[in-house]
């Protein structure tokens, strides 16, 4: 058999026609081929071993290690080889692939690559078996090209590869984005003789739908059965599963249908990938509609489906709603897990119920599922949003008693908490005690920090805080420019502001509505309204749509600047679009009312109902 890749059969040197032909056998469209040349050599040329743990040495029996060992480090796999070396007559290629079989469902990956090694120095005989744990080995460590190059020697010891094999480097390639070349592989597969079975289609559908070719993957979907392999449950969940992360839940329902009408059974993954993508989609209606479809058909649903469902109704401010789940899991012998509580403790935050959430954090304690840097960081957020800060703070405190170390979001969470109630200084000197331990902030972090010294006129500090960040070449993104802009603005530096907003187009940065109204406010408070309302006008001209935020700055600009006149006209504007007056806006209208005759003869002849909140 000719080595399928030593002639660069992956390469544009084989003519157009050859490549159709290959890829046309199981009626895949060709891609254009992009392959590195593998290199034959052997892998113990390559690669050793990174493994540096050192347990116990397991127990063994004639030099083979027991099954009963969880973890092994190299230097004990070795031993037991060498003994299996020094047995004469040596254990078969049988016994050696079994033995390196052990290692490999211990996830001891490393270790397996060492021991092959060895195996060549020794000049042990390989077999299929033995190079398909290999290969799996090696993809598992990323390292998919050099099992390649096993593949290649299997050709060259005359050892036919098996679907094995090819699902294996198949899985590997998608595993690292490499799509093309394990559509290629798919095919070389079908021209070498070797009939893909379901988990090769499975395995290549997954692929396409990961790199965005859905296309792609309905055909090979169609080929699959047209070529004798009837898909089964897994064929389904992976084309399922992916169109629900693609918000294509409708799509996902009709191949629900088309298993059921096909006598294939839905399992309670089907079920979970379809219920979260509707709770992705905020359709808890149709969510809870398939749970109880699913219990309906005795599917019964795991950890993952309840906490699916409490996430999705926590979503959506249905808290109440969701603790019933949460309560019905329980119930039914289902334990909740890290994730469960967490989603339910974000729920009762969302909400500002903190004695509520507090209590399932404290739940979660007791039950033995100890908290992780995730669930302090819920908590903290809030405590921040509901602007108690000392409790906030406290919880810091307590996460280095409990040996969790805060992380970036921790500390920017709980900086943005006191600029918020007026205590950017306390901010500042968490923002060092982060540097302190060895945390680097991000622009998120600077973002925070730099709006809060903006606001609370530290300008002097937010200058350094710019030229801290300057210094560390972080790429500023649109939040960042847009609360440049309004501390700008604030600082009085108009032209400045200004100059920065020009600069966004230059640079191919896209502004966003906001960015706009923080514009036109600084402008009103500068007292260019005509400026301003051009700007709010070329807005929309340049595809972005006002929103109700966007009315009520311009309106309350020049409600200050007592243009009535143009102020009405936006407003009337704002409600034909389905926005209504903020509380600011209704007041300062009442304000004006009085002594403003547009002012009065508008409040007087329209319906406060319709128009204000």
């Amino acid at each position: 058999m000719t080595v399928f890749m030593r002639k660069s059969a992956f390469r544009a040197s084989a003519s157009a026609f050859q490549l159709q032909q290959q890829q046309m056998e199981m009626g895949i469209s060709p891609f254009l081929p992009d392959f590195p040349c593998f290199l034959f050599f052997n892998h113990h040329h390559f690669l050793t071993s990174t493994s540096t743990k050192k347990p116990s040495l397991p127990k063994n029996n004639d030099g083979f290690v027991s099954n009963n060992s969880n973890n092994v480090c190299v230097d004990d796999a070795l031993a037991s080889f060498y003994r299996m070396v020094r047995i004469n007559p040596r254990p078969s290629a049988v016994e050696f692939g079994k033995f390196l079989g052990s290692f490999a469902k211990k996830k001891q990956y490393s270790t397996v690559v060492s021991l092959c090694n060895q195996m060549d120095l020794f000049r042990v005989t390989h077999n299929v078996y033995s190079l398909n744990i290999l290969i799996n080995c090696l993809c598992r460590l990323n390292h998919v090209d050099f099992s390649v190059s096993v593949l290649g020697k299997m050709f060259k010891l005359g050892i036919h590869p098996d679907a094995i094999t090819f699902n294996a480097l198949i899985n590997g390639l998608c595993n690292e984005g490499k799509i093309k070349e394990a559509v290629e592989l798919f095919n070389e597969m079908v021209k070498r003789g070797h009939e893909p079975n379901v988990i090769s289609y499975n395995t290549i559908i997954n692929g396409l739908f990961k790199s965005g070719n859905r296309n792609m993957a309905d055909h090979v979907f169609k080929k699959m059965e047209q070529n004798g392999c009837k898909p089964n449950v897994v064929t389904y969940n992976t084309i399922i599963d992916n169109l629900c992360k693609n918000r294509l839940v409708n799509d996902a329902m009709e191949f629900l249908s088309e298993m059921l009408d096909r006598g294939i059974p839905p399992n309670v993954v089907t079920y979970n990938s379809i219920v979260h993508g509707f709770c992705n989609l905020g359709q808890l209606n149709e969510a809870t509609r398939l749970f109880k479809e699913m219990v309906g058909r005795d599917v019964m649903p795991d950890t993952v489906s309840f906490t699916i469902l409490v996430d999705g109704l926590c979503k959506e401010g249905m808290v109440s709603e969701a603790r019933c789940v949460f309560e019905t899991m329980t119930e039914k012998g289902v334990e909740p897990n890290i994730y469960t509580y967490n989603a339910l403790m974000d729920g009762y935050c969302l909400q500002h119920q903190m004695n509520e959430a507090k209590k399932v954090f404290e739940i979660m304690v007791r039950k033995g599922c100890g908290p992780v840097v995730h669930s302090y960081n819920i908590l903290i957020n809030g405590y921040c949003q509901s602007r108690m800060m000392d409790e906030a703070k406290s919880l810091l405190a307590e996460m280095s008693e409990k040996e969790l170390t805060p992380d970036t979001v921790t500390y920017s969470t709980l900086m943005q908490g006191l600029c918020q109630v007026g205590r950017p200084q306390e901010a500042l000197n968490l923002f060092k005690e982060m540097c302190s331990t060895g945390l680097l902030p991000n622009l998120v972090t600077y973002s925070i920090l730099l709006d809060g010294f903006w606001k609370h006129g530290h300008l002097d500090e937010a200058l350094k805080l710019l030229q801290s960040m300057q210094e560390k070449k972080l790429e500023p993104d649109i939040v960042f420019y847009t609360i440049l802009i309004e501390g700008m603005f604030i600082a009085g530096k108009l032209e400045v502001a200004k100059e920065l907003f020009s600069k966004l187009f230059v640079d191919g940065i896209r502004p966003t509505v906001h960015t706009y109204s923080v514009m036109i406010k600084g402008l009103l408070k500068e007292r260019l309204s005509d400026e301003a309302y051009r700007l709010f006008r070329k807005m929309e001209d340049d595809g972005f749509m006002p929103d109700s935020c966007s009315y009520n700055v311009i309106i309350q600009g020049f409600l200050q600047i007592r243009d009535s006149s143009t102020a009405v006209r936006l407003i009337d504007e704002m409600v034909g679009k389905g926005f209504s007056a903020d509380s600011t806006t209704f007041q300062m209208l009442l304000d004006l009312e009085s002594d403003d005759e547009i002012i009065s003869r508008f409040m007087s002849g329209s319906s406060r109902g319709r128009k204000m909140k």
